[in-house]
C-alpha cells in the first residue's frame, strides 16, 4: 500500500513528536532525581579517585563482581571538571544512553539503508524510563550506561567493510567492554565470533583474512582471560550461595526480568506467562542466526551480499547471546536475594540489545509486519509511560533523603547525628567505607557536597 505524501508527512510527524517526548521525559526524570551527594556504593567505587590512582588502576578498578573499565574514566573527567558534582554525572549518564540510542540508529540504517517513522522504536527501547535508577539511586556509568555503548557501538563497527580495520576496531571495543560493568560477557561471545570468521576464510580460500581473523581471534582470548588478573571473586549479594537449593527460581527470576522490561507491574504468575514467549522468541532467532552463520560456511561462497547477510546474523548472535548470559547470571547471582532482586531497574540497559536484535529481526525482513511492529511499539509505550507509584514514593524517598542528610551534615559534620536527624543513610557501613575521611577530603577541596555549602 503506497501512502500518499501527506499521510508520509503526518507519520513522519507524529514519530519526530514522539522522539522529543522520549527525550523530554528522559533527562527531565534525571533532573528530577538526581541529588548532588554521593551515596551508598559510589563511596566504595570512588575509592579509585579518592586514592588518587593512576590510568590503568582506574581501567581496572574492581567493584563487586565487575570492573569499572572506560566508564570510570569519563567519571574522573566529568568530576574533575565538575568538582564532583553528581547531578552533572547523572545528566552525563543519560547522554551516554542517548548516544548509544543514536548508535543503535546508524546501525539499523547501516543494515538497512534507511531509517523510517518505525525506528522511534529505537529511541524507545534504550530511553525507557524504567531505568531511572541509573541515575535516582547510586550513578556509575560503567554499570549499565556504558556497556550498552559500547555494545551497540561494537555491532555498528562489524559493519565496516574494511575487514582488517573492522577486526583492529572491535578488537579495542571489546578489550574495553570485557572491564567495563557486566560488558564482559561480551568477552565469551566474541572468540566465537573470530572463529566463524576463520572458517569462513578457509572456507573462501582467503589467505590474508585467515592471518587476521586467527591473530585477533588470540586477542580476544587473551582479552577475556586478562580480566581475571588479580581478580576477585565477589557476588556483592548477602547469602550467595551456588546452586541454588530451589534451583527453579533461576527460571522464576529470568522471566521476571525479561517482564519487568516491558514494564509489566502484576502477579508473578502472570509475569512468567507473558515473558516465557518474549524468551522463547528470542532463544529462537539465536538459533536461526546461528545456523544461517553454518550456512554461509557450507555454501563455500563470498560476495558482497554474502557478507552483509553474515555480518547480520552475527551481529543478531552477539546482541541476544549478550543479554541472555546476563539474565542467567543475574539470577544465579541474585536469587539469593528474592525474586523482588529481578525487577530492579539498574539492570535494564544489559537487557536492552536483546530486545533490539528482535526489532532488527522483524525490520529488516523483506516483508515488514509493519502492524505487528506498530502494535507492539504502543504497547511498550504503554507500558513503560509510568515508572510505577511505588517506585515514585521509593525514589522520592531517597531523593529526599539525600536532600537532608546532606543539610543536616553540612551544619553538624557529624555522621551519626545526620543519620538520626535525617532518618536516612548514605551508606550501610561508615567505617568500612571510610566515610568521614572521604567527607573531609571533600571538605578539603570543596567537592560534591561542599559545593552546595555557603562560603
Amino acid at each position: 500500500m503506497t501512502l500518499s505524501k501527506k499521510q508520509q508527512f503526518l507519520i513522519n510527524s507524529s514519530a519526530v513528536a514522539v522522539l522529543i517526548f522520549i527525550i523530554l521525559r528522559w533527562f527531565f526524570l534525571i533532573d528530577k532525581y538526581s541529588v548532588n551527594m554521593l551515596f551508598w556504593d559510589q563511596w566504595d567505587f570512588m575509592g579509585g579517585l579518592f586514592e588518587e590512582k593512576g590510568p590503568w588502576e582506574l581501567f581496572s578498578w574492581q567493584h563487586g563482581p565487575h570492573r569499572q573499565g572506560v566508564g570510570f574514566f569519563l567519571t574522573k573527567i566529568v568530576a574533575d571538571l565538575s568538582g564532583w558534582n553528581t547531578r552533572v554525572e547523572c545528566f552525563m549518564i543519560g547522554t551516554v544512553i542517548c548516544l548509544a540510542a543514536v548508535v543503535a540508529l546508524l546501525l539499523k540504517r547501516r543494515l538497512t539503508g534507511s531509517v523510517t517513522a518505525l525506528d522511534v522504536a529505537i529511541p524507545l527501547l534504550y530511553l525507557s524510563p524504567l531505568q531511572f535508577e541509573l541515575f535516582a539511586n547510586t550513578p556509575n556509568v560503567s554499570h549499565g550506561a556504558m556497556p550498552l555503548l559500547l555494545i551497540t557501538l561494537f555491532c555498528l563497527c562489524w559493519t565496516i567493510k574494511n575487514i582488517t580495520l573492522r577486526y583492529v576496531i572491535c578488537a579495542a571495543i571489546n578489550f574495553m567492554t570485557i572491564y567495563t560493568g557486566f560488558g564482559v560477557f561480551v568477552g565469551c561471545i566474541v572468540p566465537f565470533l573470530f572463529l566463524s570468521e576463520i572458517i569462513l576464510a578457509f572456507r573462501n580460500n582467503d589467505q590474508r583474512r585467515k592471518i587476521s581473523a586467527i591473530f585477533f581471534f588470540i586477542v580476544s582470548v587473551a582479552s577475556m582471560l586478562s580480566f581475571f588478573i588479580n581478580y576477585t571473586f565477589n557476588s556483592a549479594a548477602e547469602g550467595f550461595v551456588f546452586p541454588h537449593p530451589h534451583p527453579l527460581i533461576y527460571v522464576k527470576f529470568i522471566l521476571i526480568t525479561f517482564a519487568t522490561f516491558i514494564g509489566m507491574r502484576i502477579s508473578h504468575v502472570i509475569l512468567y506467562i507473558i515473558a516465557a514467549p518474549i524468551i522463547f522468541f528470542m532463544i529462537t532467532i539465536l538459533v536461526k542466526a546461528i545456523l544461517k552463520i553454518l550456512h554461509s560456511i557450507l555454501r563455500k561462497r563470498s560476495d558482497m551480499q554474502q557478507e552483509k547477510e553474515t555480518a547480520f546474523w552475527q551481529i543478531i548472535i552477539i546482541l541476544i547471546a549478550f543479554t541472555l548470559l546476563f539474565s542467567l547470571n543475574l539470577a544465579i547471582g541474585r536469587a539469593c536475594l528474592g525474586l523482588g532482586a529481578a525487577t530492579s531497574s539498574r539492570y535494564l540497559p544489559y537487557m536492552t540489545p536483546g530486545f533490539f536484535a528482535f526489532y532488527l529481526f522483524f525490520a529488516t525482513k523483506k516483508q515488514q509486519p509493519v502492524k505487528l511492529i506498530a502494535f507492539l511499539m504502543v504497547f511498550f509505550f504503554i507500558t513503560t509511560f509510568s515508572i510505577g507509584n511505588s517506585n515514585k514514593k521509593y525514589y522520592d524517598r531517597i531523593r529526599t533523603g539525600k536532600e537532608k542528610w546532606k543539610q543536616v551534615y553540612l551544619k553538624t559534620e557529624n555522621i551519626n547525628r545526620s543519620n538520626i536527624l535525617s532518618e536516612f543513610r548514605i551508606h550501610p557501613n561508615p567505617q568500612a567505607a571510610k566515610l568521614k575521611k572521604r567527607l573531609e577530603y571533600l571538605k578539603k577541596n570543596r567537592l560534591n557536597l561542599y559545593l552546595d555549602a555557603q562560603h
